[in-house]
């Protein structure tokens, strides 16, 4: 791991300092006008309409929020929101050749994002012969982890992104090239149409080779990660090379916690030196707990600053970071930090197709709805992973006198209890605090592995006159949604008898990130930590707000986790990325 050098052009520029460290000419900045060919009157009645305009949003903002003034531990105002999956403030709707809209870009609302991150680091410049930006850098091989599911592949991505900001390194993905033919049409996300290459009649030639590969088919890498710096040293390390290396390091016996990362050092076409940490996906999680988990909560810490700024923090959302002890807080700003950045965005294909995904299930875009994830498949068939079968155990051991369950699962053949996962009901009960709702009932977006029998489950629970789900004594009222993609039939991205197929693949890559965009754009979220995919929304369900009722640059600002409910398993939530 490398100290700070106060020479490098990334840390010389903090993210906070780089508009002022850059500024525009005078004759580059122009005032707003409003041109007018009206009499002089005109501007007092528009002064007059701002006004009403001002006060209007004020009183529409305080309908939106519903604050809670009770004041909890450490003097937090919990206020919630009702919040719908389109943003009030949207920016223009349609974007580009793809048409995508901004609204399904990211697994946050627009106007959570701080569109200036991306604008703050200084990019990589070929004419200056002095720019350092690519002359440290993180080299990302994503191809290790193309057969798991999305929860664990974005983790991973994090973990490398958490490194790379900390670190100040340039973090460039490199992708397997063309020749390798892992996956069909080159990505493990499946194609879509742009993927082929037409004739003037529209019929299929070839694939376009162009276009991108693995991970960067669904990501679109951030320039504040990347300073748009090329794959390091082309002349002489090919992909092999690399990959090479990147094994070798894993196959050390030393691996990893012994020394720190091993760097490799080669020439840039620019002619300048670059130092290159390469990190395989499946080494991320190594590296962050054997090398970077205990240098990034340590405090007093010089280097926690800079990092928060890297990340997007506000100065004094950087200053109250760099003062935090508890590990917790301290990963909990990390991931506020990391959802309001931007810095996982999607593709503006993927955005596009999942918009078309997300309006074919009947869900209200445009009001309060709440999400529930429930991960059954291969959950509870993992052998590395006991806690999944435990709460299980104990679970139907509490419902279930004869213990019949118990027997059945320390005893697979054993046919008589199939209970095999935790009920529907159970997940429905982490509502049961909620006020009585006996006018409108809850519009709740179910997203699982399991639709069939979370369906039936449903069936037998009592219903109203209108077809709607009641509870405590009819005091809740229920309206359940699932995915479009039931008629898939298998939803890991890695699964089914279609698996090698590209069109099959990209469907179900579709469904799965608008299922995740769901659960993390909605008002109530209830999962568990047991999955990538659960502790994944989790990170983009953290906001930094202003606490207390001190004037807003000087109240204390806290990360705060939008309603969400654990509804079983470890309640205690990892750093972001793990």
């Amino acid at each position: 791991m490398h100290g700070v050098n106060e020479t490098n052009n990334r840390l010389r520029y903090p993210l906070s300092s780089l508009l002022a460290a850059r500024p525009r000419p005078p004759s580059a900045i122009k005032p707003i006008t409003m041109a007018s060919t009206e009499t002089n009157n005109r501007p007092r009645s528009r002064l007059r309409y701002a006004i009403l305009g001002i006060a209007f949003c004020a009183i529409s903002y305080t309908i939106i929020w519903d604050d809670e003034i009770a004041t909890g531990e450490g003097g937090l105002r919990h206020e919630h929101r009702q919040l719908a999956f389109l943003d009030n403030s949207p920016p223009p709707k349609y974007t580009g050749i793809y048409n995508s809209s901004p609204q399904f870009t990211a697994l946050v609302q627009p106007s959570n994002i701080i569109s200036t991150v991306h604008r703050r680091v200084p990019a990589y410049d070929e004419s200056d012969a002095n720019d350092s930006s690519c002359d440290d850098v993180l080299l990302f091989m994503p191809e290790s982890f193309a057969h798991n599911g999305h929860g664990s592949q974005l983790n991973s991505y994090i973990l490398a992104a958490m490194m790379a900001t900390y670190t100040n390194k340039a973090m460039i993905i490199l992708e397997p090239p063309h020749e390798r033919k892992e996956f069909k049409g080159d990505s493990q996300f499946g194609c879509p149409k742009e993927t082929w290459m037409y004739n003037e009649e529209g019929k299929k030639l070839s694939w376009d080779l162009t276009f991108p590969r693995g991970l960067s088919r669904l990501v679109k890498h951030s320039d504040s990660l990347s300073s748009k710096c090329y794959p390091p040293c082309q002349g002489r390390f090919k992909y092999e090379d690399w990959d090479t290396i990147r094994k070798s390091r894993k196959d050390s016996v030393y691996y990893p916690r012994v020394y720190s990362p091993q760097e490799v050092k080669c020439i840039n076409h620019n002619g300048r030196q670059t130092k290159v940490l390469v990190v395989g996906a499946g080494e991320t999680r190594d590296y962050f707990e054997g090398h970077f988990q205990e240098k990034m909560v340590q405090r007093p810490s010089t280097d926690a600053y800079s990092w928060a700024q890297r990340l997007g923090a506000k100065p004094r959302e950087a200053k109250v970071f760099a003062g935090l002890e508890d590990e917790k807080e301290i990963w909990d700003y990390i991931s506020a930090f990391m959802a309001q950045s931007g810095m996982l965005r999607f593709q503006p294909w993927i955005a596009r197709d999942v918009e078309e995904y997300i309006r074919q299930s009947g869900l209200p875009l445009d009001a309060s709805y709440d999400a529930i994830h429930i991960r059954r498949g291969d959950m509870l068939a993992k052998e590395d992973d006991a806690s999944p079968k435990q709460f299980l155990r104990e679970y139907w051991e509490s419902r279930d006198k004869h213990f019949n369950v118990l027997r059945a699962l320390l005893h697979p053949d054993v046919k008589q209890a199939p209970h095999n996962y935790v009920p529907f009901t159970h997940y429905l009960s982490q509502f049961d605090d909620l006020e009585c709702n006996t006018e409108n009932a809850r519009v709740v977006y179910v997203a699982t592995d399991d639709p069939t029998e979370v369906q039936r489950e449903i069936d037998n629970l009592p219903k109203d006159e209108d077809g709607n789900t009641i509870l405590k004594d009819e005091c809740l009222k229920f309206k359940f949604l699932f995915s479009p993609a039931k008629e898939i039939g298998h939803f890991h991205i890695d699964d089914g008898p279609d698996k090698g197929d590209c069109g099959g693949r990209y469907k179900r890559n579709i469904a799965s990130i608008a299922d995740m965009m769901i659960a993390a754009k909605s008002d109530m979220f209830v999962g568990e930590f047991n999955s990538n995919w659960g502790r994944l929304v989790r990170i983009f369900r953290m906001q930094l707000k202003n606490v207390g009722d001190s004037d807003i640059n000087e109240s204390p600002v806290a990360a705060v986790e939008r309603k969400m409910s654990v509804a079983w398993g470890d309640e205690h939530p990892l750093p972001p990325g793990l």
